[in-house]
């Protein structure tokens, strides 16, 4: 599978929060033809959210392997961040990437800059 573009959208995490974002991968259209969804069951996915794009060390790490990331048939990628792996954030900008895998096939699916607020209620 080729995807032509990479979904570019910025994403805001508040500290000791739970964070979530739903994503749908579709098809691309063809001429007449409705996108639809991407059958994601067979494949593996990872975010990772670093300081900088240069940085070697992540600040989050969810994958599909470590129960952050949910997969579907229907091309339904659920992210969730704990609160524990949130407060866990420094507060500030960063930026993150979405890739999805099978096989030998890795497919940059999202990415953006992330701003991270620092916890009030504590």
């Amino acid at each position: 599978m080729t995807n032509i573009w990479k979904l570019q959208r910025d994403i805001e995490i508040v500290q000791g929060k739970t964070w979530e974002a739903k994503f749908r991968y579709l098809s691309l259209c063809s001429a007449g033809r409705k996108p639809s969804p991407m059958d994601l069951s067979s494949y593996t996915a990872r975010m990772v959210v670093r300081e900088c794009a240069e940085d070697s060390a992540s600040l989050l790490d969810l994958t599909t392997e470590n129960g952050g990331i949910a997969l579907s048939a229907s091309g339904l990628i659920e992210i969730e961040a704990t609160p524990t792996q949130t407060s866990n954030l420094t507060a500030g900008d960063g930026v993150y990437e979405i890739e999805l895998y099978t096989g030998s096939d890795v497919i940059g699916f999202a990415t953006g800059k992330v701003k991270v607020y620092q916890e009030i209620i504590r």
